[in-house]
């Protein structure tokens, strides 16, 4: 029974691309979409789809009628709104000059398509699934020399129970160009599967946040392929906070000299949460710098994991590659995976990685607790600063508030539920 099952969805994309020609985008991608990854692969035996593959579920047909349910905090923003997986142009804000937003022609998918495949995310179900059923591939580009000075805010959500959406944008920055952008995924679905690629032109500049917040039923299966080209930066930062699943995997390639890639995180888990920060980050070039932080909060009988992959070429000389992972349990019945690794084939490299794992310190806590703050305010005031100081190292300090609230609407849960 439990085989049938999983072959139901299987067999759902499958129905779902015959609509079209054997040459088209989807039905190729659909091809590569023979079943949900294994256990026994390595880098998903720490986040496993068992619970998913049993549940029945269908790509949905976007409802281009429905409204949207979340409206956007930031005040002077440019909106950019996909409901059920759709984008909405008329949901979404005018676009400033030099931004260009375009849905992706047949050929121009192909393209996309192929981009992605000559990645390590090829067999990622998201590439798959995604490129299989689609609405349209939108492509967001800043043309070159503009520094974009609002922020833009892309807000993924809709769905409806035992459905699928499948929201894909290629994000192109052309040379000397800069953006500021604010991804927020607040799905109602069963399941969500963002695909994104990014490509950064010399000299571009993209700092990005990323806050999932998903319903409590929804599994997010995030994929994010990025190249970064000589000069280019990268500063992107994740929050997952919902969703009763949620992994963001995302591969980097430094293919050009002196480019700067920082990929950090935070997870807040509480209940039966599982949440996932899967990073493979690929020097090729010399003279390049990647850096990732990452930390979690966890409660209940949540779960979280954090892989990272360095891996340094041969001719990638000087490269200056960071990993630190760390994770306070709040509970006996949470837990934290770590798995840090580097792959060095090049002698000239500052490379390290490290990863922690622990309750709150009980001297802090004796500290704060002799000069008069009660426990729970103490515990609270640890949990906050672990975090805050993890938010001023990512983000603007503009946006600094935004996110720190955020991240306390999903604190307050889980210090109340451990007192």
């Amino acid at each position: 029974m439990q085989h049938s099952i999983k072959d139901d969805y299987i067999n759902s994309i499958k129905n779902y691309t015959n609509q079209f020609e054997d040459t088209n985008f989807r039905r190729i991608a659909c091809n590569d979409f023979k079943s949900w990854p294994s256990p026994r692969e390595e880098t998903w035996r720490l986040s496993r789809l068992g619970s998913l593959s049993r549940k029945k579920i269908k790509p949905i047909n976007p409802n281009l009628k429905k409204n949207n349910n979340n409206t956007s905090n930031l005040v002077g923003s440019t909106i950019i709104q996909f409901i059920d997986g759709a984008y909405r142009e008329d949901l979404s804000s005018k676009l400033p000059s030099g931004v260009n937003l375009s849905v992706l022609s047949d050929s121009e998918s192909l393209k996309y398509l192929q981009k992605i495949k000559n990645s390590n995310l090829s067999d990622h179900p998201s590439t798959n699934v995604s490129l299989s059923c689609t609405p349209s591939i939108m492509k967001l580009t800043v043309s070159k020399d503009t520094k974009v000075k609002d922020f833009f805010e892309i807000i993924y959500e809709g769905g409806e129970d035992s459905q699928s959406v499948h929201p894909v944008l290629y994000l192109e920055l052309e040379k000397n160009s800069s953006l500021y952008l604010i991804e927020r995924f607040n799905h109602l679905t069963s399941l969500a599967m963002p695909l994104q690629l990014i490509e950064l032109r010399n000299k571009a500049s993209l700092n990005t946040i990323k806050i999932f917040n998903d319903s409590e039923k929804t599994y997010n299966l995030s994929a994010n392929c990025v190249y970064l080209s000589k000069e280019s930066y990268l500063n992107s930062f994740s929050l997952i906070k919902g969703g009763i699943f949620t992994r963001s995997e995302t591969h980097a390639y430094l293919n050009g000299c002196n480019a700067k890639l920082n990929l950090n995180g935070v997870y807040i888990s509480c209940n039966k949460q599982h949440h996932d920060l899967t990073t493979a980050i690929y020097h090729d070039v010399p003279d390049c710098t990647s850096k990732q932080i990452v930390r979690g909060v966890l409660g209940g009988k949540s779960t979280g994991v954090f892989q990272g992959k360095v891996i340094v070429a041969q001719d990638a000389q000087r490269t200056d590659g960071q990993q630190m992972s760390r994770a306070i349990l709040l509970s006996d019945t949470a837990s934290a995976n770590a798995k840090p690794e580097l792959e060095i084939y090049a002698d000239d490299v500052i490379c390290a990685h490290g990863a922690t794992v622990g309750e709150l310190d009980d001297d802090q806590l004796f500290y704060l607790n002799s000069r008069g703050v009660p426990m729970d305010k103490a515990r609270e005031i640890l949990i906050k600063a672990f975090l805050e100081d993890m938010i001023n190292q990512s983000v603007d300090n503009s946006l600094h508030d935004f996110v720190f609230k955020e991240a306390e609407l999903a604190l307050s849960s889980i210090i109340t539920k451990e007192k």
